[in-house]
């Protein structure tokens, strides 16, 4: 059997299909399932398929989903990773429908009391998987926000239901005791609704901090506020900058990536949050290489030396903030001077929405971002693991205070 690379790239060569029965995933496709009008093919790595076939379905404002955006991640080598993609095809060898899917390992002892933990880690001096599990995701990757494209003339609610059970099957397949589909917004019930009655139950994510741009300038943003968080803001920004901290848009950034992991590790290190994926320098570098214009840094500096950063990612519609970083010691201001610049950028590029990504909620509050439900959709045949599942936004989100009303309208 040939590579499916040459399969893939061509729009009249014959399509081959995925995972069949209950064996392991190969690197390259075997026969697949079939129901006569579409067939189903799970690759191994998103370079066995052409990128302008891939980004057809995407459409030019759903970045996370794009093929650069996955081949740069595939690329990074996160830890504990292995990457599918399923794909369906029409009977013309069209693709209708494809998904990214993950498999990674999470500890779910991180949602247990803190004395709940230390019981946890001299436990598994004796069972080393204790409350470990191997989750097969289909979502964008490292992102909040799902990984389904389907084509606009096709049946939806038929395509997705093959996309899940294409992500059943690879869970089967790699040993994996939970299935998760994620992220759904709102005016995303419809994905949802389709996906239901697979045996997949409902569960509230982590709110997604966004904003929707709604200015012509950053003045305009700032003057849309009222008062006191006005003043609030412009307060805040001075004392940022008092130290003598600047912002510089870098976007050549893969030279230095030792220097943004470093600031990454001390932020993950620091935090309470939920961890799971570590990332590695390679992902600076492939993030910079394959996403070209469409990915920056922005880099907070104070006596010409980089003391913080932040990742942007772009497409038409969207300016998406993905990691943090900032050099050890007592945090200072970087952060949320960091994140004004984002703004800035996202007014100034006329982007629809400014994503600010999960937790912190109340900081970015101040800034005028709305907490969004997002709904995920998993199944495991562990009743402990369910449980734990729904745990997640209900430890995150403890102390949340209702968002204040920043702006007059």
């Amino acid at each position: 059997m040939s590579a499916p690379t040459d399969i893939l790239t061509s729009e009249s060569a014959p399509a081959r299909s995925a995972i069949t029965g209950r064996q392991r995933p190969r690197r390259r496709p075997v026969p697949a399932r079939e129901d006569g009008a579409y067939r189903t093919m799970i690759l191994t790595s998103i370079a066995d398929i052409h990128a302008q076939r891939w980004d057809r379905l995407v459409g030019p404002a759903a970045i996370t989903r794009s093929h650069a955006y996955l081949s740069a991640v595939e690329a990074a080598a996160i830890p504990e990773c292995r990457y599918f993609y399923p794909v369906v095809f029409n009977a013309r060898n069209e693709i209708v429908a494809h998904a990214c899917v993950y498999t990674i390992t999470t500890d779910f002892a991180q949602l247990l009391p803190h004395a709940l933990q230390r019981l946890v880690e001299l436990a598994r001096r004796a069972w080393p998987k204790l409350l470990k599990a191997r989750i097969t995701e289909c979502a964008s990757p490292l992102v909040a926000g799902h990984s389904l494209s389907v084509a606009v003339d096709a049946p939806a609610a038929r395509l997705l239901g093959r996309l899940a059970d294409a992500t059943a099957d690879i869970a089967w397949d790699e040993g994996s005791s939970l299935v998760v589909i994620r992220d759904f917004l709102r005016d995303e019930a419809g994905m949802v609704e389709a996906l239901q009655g697979r045996g997949f139950n409902d569960v509230a994510n982590m709110p997604l901090a966004r904003i929707a741009v709604r200015w012509n300038t950053y003045d305009e943003y700032l003057a849309a506020m009222k008062p006191r968080y006005r003043k609030d803001v412009v307060r805040r920004l001075r004392r940022a900058r008092e130290p003598g901290l600047t912002v510089r848009r870098i976007e050549q950034f893969g030279e230095s990536a030792e220097i943004w992991l470093r600031q990454v590790l001390v932020v993950q290190q620091a935090g309470s949050r939920f961890k799971r994926e570590v990332l590695t320098e390679e992902y600076f570098r492939q993030m910079d290489r394959r996403l070209g214009r469409d990915s920056c840094l922005l880099v907070a500096e104070k006596d010409g030396q980089a003391v913080a950063h932040g990742m942007v990612i772009t497409d038409r519609d969207n300016t998406v903030a993905t990691f943090f970083g900032r050099e050890a010691g007592k945090p200072g201001r970087e952060w949320f001077l960091l994140v004004d610049e984002v703004i800035r950028a996202g007014i100034e590029r006329k982007s629809r929405f400014i994503h600010l990504g999960l937790g912190s909620y109340e900081a970015k509050a101040l800034v005028g971002a709305e907490r969004l439900p997002l709904t995920i959709l998993c199944r495991s045949r562990y009743r402990l693991v369910n449980w734990l599942m729904r745990r997640i936004p209900e430890i995150v989100n403890r102390s949340a205070r209702p968002a204040p009303t920043i702006f007059r309208d």
